[in-house]
């Protein structure tokens, strides 16, 4: 048993590993959208393995943005928190990203970052509303 799973995860490499330089990075953006409030996005995500640390995003700065390349055995997963409002008074924690069972490559996850609330397009698609805002 330990021998068939120790060939299949070599399998796994060689179809995979190979083609990392072929594969596109996936890329998360958050855009700062407050055109009521005009108020600076606060942004924290963090993956099992790296703590993007705190980024800061004016009304109408460019868009923060992280890449990277999904885990080929474990399922990546970026979780995030953002805040906004004049003291940082309105928050939501999420998941920005998580991966597929099958190795992604280019996926595009835009956040959209508005003040009623956070929408989400994947790969160019239409936007969806995700979460709304908790004050507090």
């Amino acid at each position: 048993m330990n021998l068939v799973f120790s060939f299949l995860f070599f399998i796994l490499v060689l179809c995979f590993g190979s083609n990392q330089d072929k594969c596109h990075k996936n890329t998360v953006v958050f855009r700062n959208n407050l055109f009521v409030s005009h108020s600076t996005l606060k942004v924290h995500c963090k993956s099992r393995n790296d703590d993007l640390g705190e980024h800061f995003v004016k009304f109408q700065d460019p868009a923060y943005n992280f890449s990277f390349h999904d885990h080929l055995v474990l399922t990546t997963i970026f979780k995030c928190n953002l805040w906004k409002g004049a003291r940082l008074e309105y928050h939501r924690n999420f998941t920005a990203y998580e991966g597929a069972p099958i190795y992604r490559c280019g996926a595009l996850y835009t956040w959209d970052i508005r003040d009623d609330a956070i929408y989400l397009a994947k790969n160019d698609k239409p936007e969806q509303l995700m979460y709304s805002w908790i004050k507090g």
